[in-house]
């Protein structure tokens, strides 16, 4: 059984791939063509095995062969890290207006059970109580979605791009 499965590029022009001149301070140095073609092969693999990437390169592109394999591992690196920030934001937020949806609610309840008190059979008041009941499930809305939902896209991300980053990289000169 084999526990890699491959992705095939084949490149005439260098540019295909990479924005140049590659420098170890471009952090996003794969085209945007490239990396929506990478990332959508890798998204239709099985997620527990490990990814190959084999770059076949025009033999008048030999001079950019070293830069490949850093390349795609730094691109991918940094789109892990940029999304573990998006990952985090989404969470620290989400239990941010979490707790002020509750503190709204807590407030809201509060006010009612003491306009019941005194005046327990007062058909405003009672509208007004079943009011702040669906207000309260709107400001709820919003953080229980980040918390139930949201994070998940997220984090699948972060595992795709770890598991591209830590790909093995073969770059493999060709006669055109």
């Amino acid at each position: 059984m084999n526990n890699t499965a491959e992705i095939k590029l084949q490149l005439l022009n260098i540019n295909e791939l990479l924005r140049l001149p590659v420098s170890i301070y471009l952090k996003s140095a794969l085209t945007t063509d490239a990396e929506e073609f990478i990332v959508e092969e890798a998204e239709a693999l099985p997620g527990k095995i490990a990814i190959s990437i084999k770059v076949n390169l025009a033999k008048s592109e030999f001079k950019h062969k070293d830069d490949i394999a850093p390349a795609i591992r730094r691109h991918f690196c940094y789109r892990k890290e940029q999304s573990q920030k998006e990952y985090k934001r989404i969470f620290k937020y989400g239990w941010r207006i979490l707790f002020i949806a509750l503190a709204l609610l807590a407030v809201i309840f509060s006010i009612t059970e003491i306009a019941f008190y005194y005046m327990p059979d007062n058909k405003p008041v009672l509208f007004i109580h079943e009011s702040f009941i669906i207000l309260s499930w709107v400001a709820l809305w919003r953080p229980l979605e980040l918390l139930l939902y949201e994070w998940y896209p997220v984090k699948t991300d972060i595992n795709l791009y770890s598991r591209l980053e830590h790909s093995n990289v073969q770059v493999i000169v060709i006669e055109s």
